[in-house]
């Protein structure tokens, strides 16, 4: 069975088993291949909006056999893209306002048979905003660590109502705070890395003249949090 990095295998430790997979901006159709070949995904659409990409892809499913499981499409985000049953939808690997764009543009997302499986390389707190601001429900995270960097794994759902939210809960995400005692270790470390990039927003504001008064109250609330 092919192998995946620890990122990866978070992202799909989020994958419903069974479902069909729609693997936004293919990396050589490895996570596609790893849910075909573990029993997890049924079948899967790798797209990429590059040719190259697309290519790899297609070569690398014909050498593990699964031509006839996995479709590669070249496009633009999730433009051209459609549901089949209990779909699971991942976008790895790009910034958060990229993945809000990619959102933005497709519709067939606003059902409940369908499962976001977000990998944001920055802008996090921007992406858990604008999902729960546009009616869907924050059902699971997961954190990934790996060649020293922690990966923020969102896993959402639409439920059609806007939720609320307060800046913890968009900087360390809900679900990661409601499950950081099943891996202390790693969350204290995420908040480690929170506090630091806080720290070094804080200073600047200061020497820039700003109030930097709700990024300090933000600051306790992470120390806190990494401390219970």
């Amino acid at each position: 069975m092919l192998e995946i990095t620890n990122r990866l295998l978070a992202v799909s430790s989020l994958v419903r088993r069974g479902s069909y997979i729609i693997d936004v901006g293919t990396d050589h159709a490895y996570l596609p291949i790893y849910l075909i070949e573990s029993g997890i995904a049924r079948a899967a659409l790798a797209s990429d909006v590059h040719e190259g990409p697309c290519e790899s892809a297609r070569k690398h499913i014909a050498e593990c056999g699964l031509s006839d499981k996995i479709e590669v499409r070249k496009a633009d985000g999730l433009c051209g893209a459609s549901a089949d049953g209990q779909t699971d939808v991942i976008i790895a690997g790009m910034g958060g306002a990229l993945i809000c764009e990619i959102l933005d543009k497709a519709d067939f997302i606003k059902d409940k048979n369908i499962r976001l499986i977000l990998q944001p390389m920055r802008n996090v707190p921007d992406l858990r905003k604008y999902l729960l601001d546009n009616g869907f429900a924050i059902v699971n995270e997961a954190l990934a660590a790996e060649d020293e960097r922690i990966y923020e794994i969102i896993c959402a759902e639409f439920c059609g109502q806007k939720r609320e939210y307060t800046p913890l809960s968009l900087l360390l995400g809900p679900k990661n705070i409601e499950n950081k005692k099943e891996n202390a270790a790693l969350f204290a470390a995420f908040c480690e890395k929170a506090a630091s990039a806080l720290n070094k927003k804080i200073c600047g504001m200061r020497e820039g003249g700003q109030n930097a008064s709700e990024q300090e109250a933000l600051l306790s609330l992470v120390l806190q949090e990494k401390e219970v």
